[in-house]
């Protein structure tokens, strides 16, 4: 599908979110613009993701017209905007993911596709893993280790929406390292199967036994987003940024990627065997 304009997601994204407030205020576009002191072609366009940039000003002043009064939830929007014009790149705005832009993204997914390879992908992590990963990557101050834990709780939200699809696809080595000791490896494996219980989750594990896959590259999650306009967006994460791949060669290629590693891995009856299996292992 064409891009509009040439923008990218990031912009399509944050107009769709602005068009659904304004909706879900009751508002007219023409109500908007008379009341921003524009002209209706220039909200049209805005929520067509027709512009290049919007003023930090003006995107407060709609948030406000619309009723949005929650700072996190402004600041994220603000920080989209900042972004939006940083073609194909799109840098974490805080250790923090409770105000990210990819947390942003994730919130307004209707499907969320993982490959962990050496870890359990975030959204999936119990309390203790995710606390030893966040020491691992040499966090020592114990208010900043929890306001990272307490963001992780507020993003594992979306784990109970039932609209959401949420699939992932673990190497056996992501489960097998050991991260935080047997107990800590033992619960995140008991979370894992637990997981496997929900109608809207999978979790199936790509055993070792397979060798070499393609997706031995690295960790990734394939965002899908409800509207047909809005195709699908690649994110990599790493400890201190983010990239977002969005042209659609790339997200063709991930998402091969992903189908083929998926159909490498274990169904989740048998992964959740061969979880069983690890944690009768670590209990040993």
């Amino acid at each position: 599908m064409a891009r509009t304009h040439g923008q990218t997601a990031r912009h399509r994204r944050l107009s769709a979110e602005l068009k659904r407030m304004r909706e879900e205020a009751g508002i007219s576009s023409a109500e908007v613009a008379e009341r921003m002191g524009w002209n209706q072609t220039k909200v049209n366009r805005l929520e067509r993701g027709e512009w290049k940039r919007l003023k930090e000003d003006d995107l407060r002043r709609l948030t406000k017209l619309y009723g949005v009064n929650d700072p996190e939830k402004q600041e994220a929007l603000v920080s989209m905007a900042r972004q939006a014009s940083a073609k194909g790149w799109w840098a974490r705005y805080s250790d923090v993911l409770g105000s990210g832009a990819y947390v942003a993204l994730e919130s307004t997914t209707s499907g969320l596709r993982f490959y962990g390879g050496m870890l359990v992908p975030g959204l999936l992590q119990t309390q203790n893993y995710a606390k030893a990963i966040i020491h691992g990557y040499g966090v020592s101050d114990a208010a900043e280790i929890q306001r990272r834990l307490e963001a992780r709780l507020l993003r594992q939200e979306l784990l109970e929406q039932q609209d959401r699809s949420i699939h992932a696809v673990i190497d056996e080595a992501a489960l097998r390292k050991d991260i935080g000791g047997r107990l800590t490896m033992s619960e995140q494996l008991i979370h894992l199967c637990l997981l496997n219980q929900k109608d809207n989750v999978t979790v199936r594990v790509l055993p070792d036994s397979v060798g070499a896959h393609p997706g031995l590259g690295g960790h990734f999650v394939i965002l899908d987003f409800p509207h047909e306009q809005d195709e699908p967006v690649v994110f990599i994460d790493d400890a201190h940024n983010g990239l977002f791949l969005e042209e659609p060669e790339e997200i063709a290629s991930y998402t091969m990627i992903y189908d083929s590693i998926r159909d490498l891995s274990l169904s989740v009856e048998e992964s959740d065997a061969y979880m069983k299996k690890i944690i009768d292992q670590l209990m040993e």
